[in-house]
């Protein structure tokens, strides 16, 4: 097996918008004398936008915080610092996309976010010029841990899924990359891998810097344990 392409995840992985999510979850329920905690907000890392809409509706169904509104008033609160300022790359993030380019990888970001808040953080951290391919969970019928946008990064990019890379920090991203065929390496950013993370990636990595290396010395073999 062969790595021809390598998809990644954008929230926690490429930018810190995790974090922001969250400052802006506890912030929203605050409004409606909610105190959220941080573990309440990570239970939607990875979800597309209708799911999470969806989520806090369910999850609030039987008390007085009106889940809609909640999600309406954190996306307000994040759009507002990504759209103004933009958020901030994570660690080794930009040097392995220079490393994938050099040594023509394809790349592709494969994200639940949508199409505009894809764009918009790729432009206000330079790294756009580095992505040949961008598929949003918006685009697709089934958010993640379904594969479908990994699915169509892959088709976009017009490589096999056997020989993709994708590279991801929540459980159902790499659940979703598990279920399209792909290798899956998990680059944990706020969600501690539990068993079932353990068990479902190829590998589970400190930080993106180790793909480098782990490209180089074995690209040619099983990434497999």
């Amino acid at each position: 097996m062969k790595i021809e392409a390598v998809l990644f995840d954008m929230d926690g992985l490429m930018v810190d918008t995790e974090s922001l999510s969250t400052k802006a979850l506890i912030s929203s329920a605050k409004k409606q004398d909610y105190e959220m905690t941080k573990e309440e907000t990570l239970q939607v890392l990875g979800f597309t936008e209708a799911a999470i809409y969806k989520f806090w509706e369910d999850y609030f169904e039987d008390s007085h915080v009106d889940g809609k509104k909640l999600a309406d008033d954190h996306y307000d609160y994040i759009e507002e610092v990504l759209f103004t300022t933009g958020p901030d790359k994570m660690p080794n993030v930009e040097e392995l996309l220079v490393y994938l380019k050099e040594n023509n990888y394809k790349v592709a970001v494969a994200s639940s976010s949508n199409i505009d808040h894809i764009e918009n953080n790729m432009k206000k951290t330079g790294l756009r010029k580095y992505i040949d391919k961008i598929a949003s969970g918006q685009e697709v019928s089934n958010g993640k841990p379904a594969p479908d946008v990994f699915l169509l990064a892959a088709e976009r990019l017009g490589v096999k899924l056997e020989n993709c890379l994708v590279l991801e920090d929540s459980k159902s991203g790499i659940k979703a990359g598990r279920a399209s065929g792909a290798t899956v390496f998990m680059v944990p950013d706020m969600f501690k891998p539990d068993e079932e993370c353990i068990e479902i990636a190829n590998r589970i990595l400190k930080n993106l810097g180790e793909v480098i290396n782990i490209l180089e010395e074995e690209n040619d073999k099983d990434f497999n344990r």
